[in-house]
């Protein structure tokens, strides 16, 4: 003889989680990423511009303040102030200070040698990225995917010649000014993989908050040492400028490793060389050398290559379709 039949006890009704997850698409990471670089190639224009005659702490200081307040804005605008409670304190504290140190000596390189040589140094950053992805992140990187960067990062020497290196004309500057991209280089790659980190469990939003909020005061924390100045009408412009260029650049970059890992989306940085070029011909009339066109060539190549190695692993995954 059965007993009564228990009361039936509904499900907790819980909350869905708020903070956005990575996932794996790996065309939507790439495409963020070509934005991102050519926004960011239309700030590092500015700011080339404005370390003529600027302090770079006050360029890091004034841009950054103008970001910070659209990001306060869109936080109130959708009520997720909430969102600034990040998750992966240690992350991000890493994140925010691999890039405050990586703007400050890349701008202060751009104020002592060309862009072109600064890009081409700096270049150098998604060799260091796979190596930290696969010591942190344990990200798996094949020999085709390593032949490829290989080939990306010689087109990137073979495009801006970085130093005079394939002509016997020496460099306009010593070791000690080419370094200051290098170790820009170093900072990005870590700023790439604690991105990785931080995008599986923290808002975008918050994320750029936090970093733009260490680069003010870094550049605040300059003031003292330089002699700044107080802009007019075409300098606030220029910052409107950086600012908003800084702001889309950042987003698109963060966004891009939710749906990417980093040995996938760091070559496609090298697209920078192209955005680099057009604005150096729409700004300057500079028109690409031969080099400049190889070396493109060589990194597109490359970068295609990473990216049909990465479809022909995701179709190898998928799960067959009945039929």
């Amino acid at each position: 003889m059965s007993g009564p039949t228990p009361p039936t006890i509904p499900a907790p009704n819980l909350p869905q989680p708020l903070r956005p997850m990575t996932s794996d698409l790996p065309t939507k990471g790439i495409v963020f990423s070509i934005m991102g670089s050519f926004l960011l190639t239309l700030n590092d224009t500015i700011a080339k511009l404005l370390t003529e005659g600027w302090p770079v702490g006050e360029i890091m200081a004034l841009r950054g303040t103008v970001i910070l307040c659209v990001i306060i804005g869109l936080l109130k605008l959708k009520n997720r102030m909430h969102a600034l409670r990040i998750q992966n304190k240690t992350a991000m504290g890493v994140r925010a200070l691999a890039i405050s140190a990586a703007t400050f000596t890349f701008l202060t390189a751009l104020s002592l040698m060309p862009m072109a040589d600064a890009l081409a140094i700096v270049f150098i950053s998604p060799v260091i990225s796979t190596l930290l992805a696969i010591a942190i992140l344990q990200e798996a990187v094949g020999w085709r995917r390593w032949t490829a960067m290989g080939f990306g990062f010689l087109g990137v020497i073979i495009a801006l010649n970085p130093g005079g290196l394939l002509s016997s004309a020496p460099a306009a500057y010593g070791w000690q000014v080419a370094m200051l991209p290098l170790v820009a280089a170093l900072l990005t790659a870590i700023r790439d993989v604690s991105s990785r980190r931080l995008v599986s469990g923290d808002d975008s939003l918050a994320i750029m908050f936090y970093t733009v909020l260490a680069v003010i005061l870094s550049g605040y924390a300059t003031a003292t040492t330089g002699t700044w100045q107080m802009p007019e009408l075409f300098d606030i412009a220029l910052i409107l400028g950086a600012a908003a260029f800084m702001f889309g650049a950042y987003f698109f970059q963060i966004e891009s490793f939710r749906f990417a890992p980093v040995n996938l989306i760091a070559p496609f940085r090298y697209i920078s060389l192209f955005f680099a070029a057009l604005m150096g011909f729409l700004v300057w009339g500079d028109v690409p050398s031969w080099n400049m066109a190889v070396g493109g060539l060589v990194i597109v190549a490359s970068g295609l290559v990473i990216w049909w190695r990465e479809r022909q692993q995701a179709a190898k995954t998928e799960p067959a379709h009945e039929a």
